[in-house]
């Protein structure tokens, strides 16, 4: 009887391990913080585990760098930028809420560099980075690099970290 019991038990545990993994969310309101403050929102379009496809839309500041290097005799250009993303998600583990993504995506903005009269800026945004999702509470974070290429900001020296708060999905 001991023997089915210890065997019962392992069977149970591994079963319930087998549930445990990340939330696969569809959408989610973020703010992200790093040399830019922006606000935003993003949604999946393709499910599949893996790989998943999203697209976000940011709006918000976006800080020069360069001043943040307190290197004498630069001419600060901050901006308002809207910009959107499209992502490319891939699991990494089994099931442990890790993810590597990348993304690119366009950006407008109107620039003030300091003492001049504002400027109309765009260009393309790049991103390379992780993200983990929780799985009891409805959390992502993410950490990234996303250099920019544009006029009149050209940046890699730009990365952040992301805070996402899962909206709840409809019942299907």
């Amino acid at each position: 009887m001991k023997k089915y019991t210890v065997q019962l038990l392992f069977l149970f545990v591994f079963s319930g391990a087998m549930h445990l993994k990340a939330q696969y969310y569809e959408r989610a309101v973020l703010g992200r913080f790093g040399t830019e403050i922006m606000l935003g929102f993003k949604q999946f379009f393709l499910y599949h585990p893996n790989p998943q496809l999203s697209w976000e839309v940011l709006t918000g500041v976006q800080l020069d760098e360069r001043t943040l290097a307190l290197r004498p005799g630069v001419i600060p250009t901050n901006g308002y930028v809207l910009q959107g993303m499209c992502y490319y998600h891939l699991d990494i583990g089994f099931d442990t809420g890790f993810q590597f993504y990348t993304g690119l995506g366009p950006f407008l903005g109107i620039y003030t560099p300091q003492g001049k009269t504002p400027v109309f800026g765009a260009g393309v945004a790049a991103a390379v980075g992780f993200s983990y999702t929780f799985t009891h509470i409805p959390l992502d974070i993410s950490l990234d690099w996303m250099p920019v290429l544009g006029s009149p900001r050209m940046s890699v020296a730009k990365g952040g970290i992301t805070f996402k708060y899962i909206l709840p999905t409809g019942f299907r």
